[in-house]
């Protein structure tokens, strides 16, 4: 079973594969950005992911991820209530992600400095 982290970081797309101690990792993940070649138009790359999720989630969790920037930032002044409600777009975006790839993918979430399971019914 593949596993994907939902999390925030600084110049990221705020999904992540989790790799487990068997896989290798001189391997390249087939998630990443295509090297090599040339495009005739840079932005007509592939974004990671996007043969696994939808755009619209893949924007969302690019929102997600920049809202975290904001809030993380050096000139920040966020407090607990923002932080709470940025960790709970996380769980409902983790939940999304999960319906996305599926029961062949367990999807985790960020939040509190824990790793948390989706848990669907």
């Amino acid at each position: 079973m593949r596993r994907a982290l939902i999390d925030w970081d600084f110049e990221a797309r705020s999904v992540w594969i989790i790799n487990s101690p068997r896989e290798r990792p001189s391997r390249p993940s087939q998630h990443r950005r295509p090297s090599g070649g040339s495009s005739a138009e840079g932005s007509q790359q592939l974004r990671p992911w996007c043969d696994l999720l939808t755009t619209s989630l893949l924007d969302s969790l690019q929102r997600w991820n920049d809202w975290g920037c904001s809030l993380g930032g050096p000139s920040s002044v966020a407090g607990d209530q923002e932080w709470e409600t940025f960790y709970r777009a996380g769980k409902h975006l983790a939940e999304v992600t999960q319906q996305e790839l599926g029961d062949q993918w367990q999807v985790l979430w960020a939040a509190h400095g824990a790793w948390h399971f989706v848990h669907l019914p």
